[in-house]
């Protein structure tokens, strides 16, 4: 260890996420780490599950991973990481997505040959100035060696918030458009989170029409309907 970082230790000792408990390195402690709404190992693929399979709509998608549900502290950071680019909470979430990647051994059950992460509207990417996907997803990507394509983008349209079920879905259609090929690759697709499905559902039905062999959905969290 370095000097600096010595210091750095002994002057600001990391805490634990949620409990505040004092810990080696900055993240959640092994105590409390257990206790988030995460999925276990018989969850790897969330289609396989009954309820989630009727809850989301996701005819395209051939497989659908997540860490947890989007409720509880997972939440709370996801929205700093959204709304403020919460530098403490993205390392949270990048330890809790790497975690999870090797927990339910994603990287044997994902054969992907590259990544689309769910684009943001041009005018929000300006406005707010980073994608938050990327913030937490980029380096367990990079780490698996999963190149991240440009290949899709969106066009502005209104918040899903206020937005029924089936007004989410004919908002999503008409949202993205494709920019490139990708041609007979297996495609991962990312987002924080997944609420309705619809989103995600549009932007593998672009990549099947693009000539995708199979596409998987994976998200930070889901959302309970």
């Amino acid at each position: 260890m370095s000097l600096m970082n010595a210091l750095r230790k002994s002057l600001l000792p990391a805490k634990c996420a949620s409990c505040q408990s004092y810990i080696e390195s900055p993240g959640i402690c092994r105590t409390c780490y257990p206790t988030l709404p995460l999925f276990e190992l018989e969850d790897s693929n969330l289609l396989l599950r009954p309820d989630i399979n009727r809850m989301f709509n996701l005819p395209e998608c051939d497989g659908l991973s997540a860490c947890g549900w989007y409720h509880g502290q997972l939440a709370m950071w996801l929205k700093q990481i959204k709304y403020h680019r919460d530098r403490h909470a993205i390392k949270v979430i990048r330890q809790i997505i790497m975690q999870q990647w090797r927990r339910l051994h994603l990287h044997s059950l994902i054969q992907a040959d590259a990544c689309v992460i769910v684009p943001l509207a041009k005018t929000r990417l300006l406005s707010r100035g980073y994608n938050q996907v990327y913030q937490t997803w980029g380096k367990l990507l990079d780490y698996h060696h999963i190149p991240m394509l440009t290949v899709i983008a969106k066009h502005a349209r209104p918040s899903h918030v206020l937005l029924s079920k089936s007004a989410r879905q004919h908002n999503a259609r008409q949202a993205f458009y494709l920019t490139g090929d990708i041609k007979h690759k297996r495609i991962l697709i990312v987002d924080d989170v997944i609420t309705s499905g619809a989103t995600m559902n549009a932007v593998a039905a672009l990549c099947k029409q693009a000539g995708a062999q199979t596409v998987w959905a994976c998200a930070t969290c889901i959302t309970e309907l």
